[in-house]
């Protein structure tokens, strides 16, 4: 039977990965809805010490570049890359003031200068042009499952891959196609569609 959980992105493209899918569309959680709880998740990901405080600012922060994270990942495929996306990285990026630093062995280190909030999301950002430097930043997808819409790794020759899991979205999404294509319909959704019909009717 296939894997269910979403293809893992290898090294620091996986911690992308992860703090995009802190939020679950599917049962409404966010991770980023509380201090607490954002606090957890930075200090076991090691984005943040343990005596680090965050306060709504932070964590409203936190959740734009989150935003335009999604976004910038969903048009990997595309030709379009969304301006907004990239603005509100742009601005990010100087506020957490990424710098460069000589190395004898690296050529050169981005590191993150900030400190509070700065520093995750400074961490982040690197984490996102490091993969864009090694090729494989377009492998990093949004499922295409609109109820879903979580992140995950294109492992597909072609980078073709649509869903995040086949086990589930990907058979759920080819069985909805088959339905539509056929005009069958699962109980619920005839149910639906009846009740359409009645309202339009009225």
């Amino acid at each position: 039977m296939a894997d269910a959980r979403p293809a893992a992105a290898p090294g620091q493209l996986g911690l992308v990965q992860t703090f995009l899918n802190t939020f679950d569309l599917e049962s409404g959680s966010d991770v980023l809805a509380e201090p607490a709880s954002t606090k957890s998740w930075l200090v076991q990901h090691r984005l943040a010490s343990p005596g680090t405080e965050y306060d709504d600012d932070d964590l409203r922060r936190l959740t734009e570049v989150r935003r335009a994270l999604q976004e910038l990942v969903s048009a990997n495929g595309s030709t379009e890359v969304p301006r907004r996306a990239v603005t509100t990285l742009n601005e990010a990026a100087r506020r957490v003031r990424l710098g460069v630093r000589l190395h004898p062995v690296d050529g050169y280190r981005l590191v993150a200068e900030g400190v509070g909030v700065d520093r995750p999301i400074g961490e982040l950002l690197m984490s996102v042009t490091g993969a864009m430097a090694a090729g494989n930043w377009n492998r990093l997808k949004v499922c295409s499952n609109d109820a879903c819409q979580r992140a995950f790794y294109d492992s597909s020759r072609n980078r073709s891959g649509r869903w995040c899991s086949m086990a589930t979205c990907g058979n759920r999404m080819k069985g909805r196609a088959y339905r539509q294509r056929h005009g069958t319909a699962r109980p619920n959704e005839m149910r639906g569609r009846q009740q359409m019909r009645a309202e339009a009717a009225s």
